[in-house]
C-alpha cells in the first residue's frame, strides 16, 4: 500500500465503488423489470429500487435501453451458470431431466412470479426494437445449441435415439419450458408446468 501513489489509490477506490453502484443498479432493476416489464418500469422506479441518485444512474447508463441490455447480458450469464451447475447424471435422459428440473426449481423458488425475463422481453420488445430482437434470438439459440449438444453426445454414445434432428428437439424442449413458465405465471403454481414436463419426459424416455 505504501508503494502505491495516493492518487492511484483514490482512483482505485472510486473505480471499485463505481462498479459496485453499477452492479446494484443492474441487480435491483432486473428484478423490477422481470415483474413489471420494460415499458412499465420508469426511471423513478429504477432510482427508488436501486437507491442511487439520478446523476449516478445516468453516469453508468445513458438511457433505460442500455440498462436493459446490460441486465439481459448478465441474466444470460447467471442463468447459463445456474443450468450448467445443476445438470447431473451420466445418461442423456438423466441430463435432460435434470436440466428441466433445474428450470422448474428456479421458477418455483420465485413463487412463479415474473416469468422468464428473456421470454418476457421477446414478447414485449421483438416487434418494436431490433436491438433486443437480435439479443434475445442469440440467447435462445445459445440455449438450444447447448441442449442439442447434449442430445448429440447421447446419440454418439448410443444411449439416446431420436428421429427428430437434435436442434429441432432442443428447440421443442425450450418451447415446452417457456410455455410451462408462462402458464405457471398465470396460476402462480406449478401444476401446468409439471404437466408440460411430464409429457416431455415421457417422449424423452421413449428415446433412451
Amino acid at each position: 500500500m505504501n508503494n502505491v501513489p495516493n492518487g492511484q489509490y483514490i482512483m482505485s477506490t472510486k473505480t471499485t465503488k463505481g462498479l459496485a453502484t453499477r452492479q446494484r443498479v443492474i441487480e435491483s432493476t432486473r428484478e423490477v423489470i422481470n415483474l413489471r416489464g420494460y415499458s412499465n418500469t420508469s426511471i423513478s422506479d429504477i432510482i427508488s429500487h436501486s437507491g442511487v441518485k439520478k446523476g449516478n444512474l445516468y453516469f453508468h447508463f445513458p438511457n433505460k435501453e442500455d440498462l436493459l441490455y446490460e441486465i439481459l447480458i448478465q441474466a444470460q450469464k447467471d442463468y447459463n451458470n445456474y443450468l450448467h451447475n445443476n445438470i447431473q447424471g451420466n445418461s442423456t435422459l438423466e441430463k435432460l431431466k435434470s436440466l428441466t428440473a433445474a428450470v422448474y426449481s428456479f421458477h418455483e423458488k420465485r413463487g412463479f412470479h415474473g416469468g422468464c425475463i428473456f421470454g418476457n422481453t421477446a414478447l414485449e420488445m421483438s416487434d418494436i426494437n431490433t436491438r433486443f430482437t437480435a439479443l434475445i434470438h442469440d440467447i435462445f439459440e445459445e440455449w438450444i445449441s447447448y441442449i442439442a449438444h447434449i442430445i448429440k453426445e447421447g446419440i454418439v454414445r448410443g444411449d439416446f435415439s431420436t428421429r427428430v434432428k437434435p436442434e429441432k428437439l432442443a428447440r421443442h424442449i425450450v418451447a415446452v419450458l417457456e410455455g410451462g413458465v408462462m402458464m405457471s405465471g398465470l396460476t402462480k403454481n406449478g401444476t401446468c408446468f409439471k404437466d408440460c414436463l411430464e409429457s416431455l419426459h415421457t417422449y424423452l424416455e421413449e428415446q433412451s
